[in-house]
C-alpha cells in the first residue's frame, strides 16, 4: 500500500471516534482506501452519546446508607 494510506489512518480514526463508530473497522478502511474513507464517513449517521444513568435501586441504596450514617451521629435531640 501507499504511505498516504498509513498517514490517513489517524485522521480517519479520530473522525470515526468523533462520530461514535468502531475505530478498528475504520482503521482498516483507511488502510485500504486512504483518505477516500472520509467520504464514506460523511454519509454515515452520527451515533448519539449515551449518558450512563445509575439504576434507581442503586440510588435508593446509596441514599439509605447515607441516611443511616447520619442517624448514627445523632444521640440527643439537640444534635438535630
Amino acid at each position: 500500500m501507499y504511505t498516504i494510506n498509513l498517514i490517513s489512518i489517524p485522521f480517519v480514526v479520530f473522525f470515526a471516534w468523533a462520530k461514535g463508530h468502531r475505530l478498528l473497522r475504520w482503521a482498516v478502511m483507511a488502510y485500504l482506501f486512504g483518505f477516500w474513507s472520509f467520504i464514506f464517513l460523511l454519509f454515515v449517521r452520527t451515533k448519539p452519546i449515551k449518558i450512563y444513568e445509575s439504576p434507581q435501586y442503586l440510588k435508593d441504596l446509596i441514599t439509605a446508607r447515607g441516611f443511616k450514617s447520619k442517624l448514627k451521629d445523632i444521640k440527643y435531640p439537640s444534635d438535630l
